[in-house]
């Protein structure tokens, strides 16, 4: 396997294993409420519009499937990428009400839960 170096800007404060925690957590959290991981068909056609308007469902599945190919990108090294789509994944997570601010913001000092929160089994 290939082996990862720290990038400057991962520290002791954000490391590779605590983004992969986060993203396992995220994809336990979506898969416990029934989402499958799904990229968004065609979606240059669907950002043309004034508005983009993608119904809950798929919004959770296409974060899902971020937090796969985000996973990619950490084992590539591309660490500026990683931090723009957990920060993406974290903004899709709030605006449709899985996490709140507080939540997230303590998942990025660590203190990422063991279980999902009981409220997110369905």
């Amino acid at each position: 396997m290939l082996e990862i170096e720290e990038p400057l800007g991962f520290s002791e404060d954000f490391s590779t294993e605590h983004a992969l925690r986060m993203l396992d957590f995220y994809c336990k959290t979506l898969e416990s409420r029934g989402y499958t991981s799904h990229a968004y068909p065609e979606i240059e056609t669907r950002l043309g519009g004034k508005k983009f308007d993608t119904p809950k469902f798929e919004t959770l599945c296409h974060a899902m499937w971020m937090c796969d190919r985000t996973r990619e990108f950490l084992r590539a090294g591309r660490f500026a990428k990683v931090y723009r789509w957990i920060g993406m994944v974290q903004g899709i997570l709030f605006m449709n009400g899985v996490f709140s601010l507080a939540e997230l913001k303590e998942h990025n000092r660590f203190a990422i839960p063991d279980a999902v929160p009981y409220r997110d089994r369905r």
